[in-house]
């Protein structure tokens, strides 16, 4: 296996110090343990479970619409789906990703020796994935087909007749398909349905790292039927082999609290949206398609992104992850999940580089 290098999260690496403002962070605010305003049992941190605790499991699964035995706990979102694609692919086999997406779903596909065929997201569609596109590339060799919903950067959705859509042909032509879900739920009223409910051929993994802002916790999980999640599991008894105890107790709390949770993401993005629709009027020259749900945007610039991305960082302390790790260069990521202000001062100093770089690039008349 020859796993390409996680450019992204390399980019961010030494961006983390208070003198940097990033504007590209694809979290909701991070939550504080003293806000849950209670005390942790006196717990017997010698025990585990391999698939995560049984209240765990009834209360994802709830969220679902499945059974507990659907259901397999880990660390995080990002061993979720590494496990996933690990137990489903084989060298040889095809993978079909949406484009853009966010970089480790489309890569890992390449580490397991898999070929990636990509199928774009129309952003003058609001980012609709195209289905049809999809159904072109499939062959007797595709064994996955592998998404997100909200979409990763753009927040485009699968609506639930995409979703029959999407199963249909998964049944008919004999493969799983990867729905990582971990922004779904910040689709808040207009939220997608869960792909879970699909049937068999979805594998669906999502995570309390974003719309609760809990990354601290390393806590996700896998949804699918259960002779898949045995093979699932089968990965994951070499790597982790079970959940934090510690984190599994919070995430309970959190789960029981799910509705606090998603009105104080609701509020936050309610409060940050404007700033970036403000933003975006002073730049009509800024292609972007900006929802009333969801803490992401994707936009597409008027001057080179790796350029700007470099002189935002190097010059002016701003932070903003460029469209080419998602496959789609003249794009940036926006995140608008945290406070107000330093949005406003990155989103600002986007606008002093973005013009300072037009003007540069300006020819000069004889």
């Amino acid at each position: 296996m020859d796993f390409p290098p996680f450019e992204l999260l390399h980019w961010f690496e030494g961006t983390e110090g208070e003198e940097f403002v990033s504007i590209s962070k694809s979290e909701i605010l991070g939550f504080p343990f003293r806000e849950f305003g209670r005390q942790l049992p006196d717990l017997n941190l010698g025990e585990a479970s391999p698939r995560g605790t049984p209240k765990l499991r009834a209360l994802i699964g709830a969220q679902h619409q499945t059974w507990p035995d659907s259901v397999l706990v880990c660390n995080g979102a990002s061993e979720a789906n590494f496990l996933v694609q690990a137990a489903l692919l084989s060298p040889g086999d095809e993978a079909i990703v949406e484009l853009p997406l966010y970089p480790p779903m489309r890569d890992s596909v390449v580490g397991f020796g898999a070929e990636v065929k990509r199928v774009p997201r129309l952003a003058a569609e609001k980012w609709r994935l195209d289905l049809d596109a999809l159904e072109r590339a499939i062959t007797h060799r595709t064994k996955l087909v592998v998404l997100t919903n909200l979409n990763n950067p753009t927040s485009g959705t699968l609506n639930g007749a995409e979703l029959q859509r999407l199963a249909d042909l998964a049944e008919g032509h004999k493969f799983h398909v990867h729905i990582d879900e971990t922004f779904r739920e910040l689709g808040f009223d207009q939220a997608p349905p869960t792909a879970a409910t699909f049937g068999p051929q979805f594998v669906v993994t999502s995570t309390l790292t974003k719309a609760y802002g809990l990354g601290g916790l390393r806590l996700g999980w896998v949804i699918g039927a259960p002779d898949v999640i045995e093979r699932i599991k089968g990965v994951k008894d070499y790597t982790s082999i079970c959940p934090s105890r510690i984190s599994e107790e919070l995430a309970v709390w959190a789960l029981e609290r799910r509705d606090e949770f998603l009105q104080r993401a609701k509020r936050i993005t309610a409060e940050n949206r404007p700033v970036v629709r403000a933003w975006l009027e002073r730049n009509p020259q800024v292609g972007c398609v900006l929802p009333e749900y969801g803490n992401l945007c994707f936009p597409q610039l008027p001057v080179p992104v790796d350029a700007l991305a470099d002189k935002l960082r190097d010059q002016y302390k701003v932070v903003v992850a460029p469209g080419r790790f998602f496959g789609m260069g003249e794009h940036v990521r926006i995140g608008y999940g945290e406070t107000r202000a330093p949005l406003e001062k990155g989103l600002q100093r986007l606008e002093l580089a973005m013009r300072s770089m037009q003007r540069i690039a300006r020819p000069r008349l004889a």
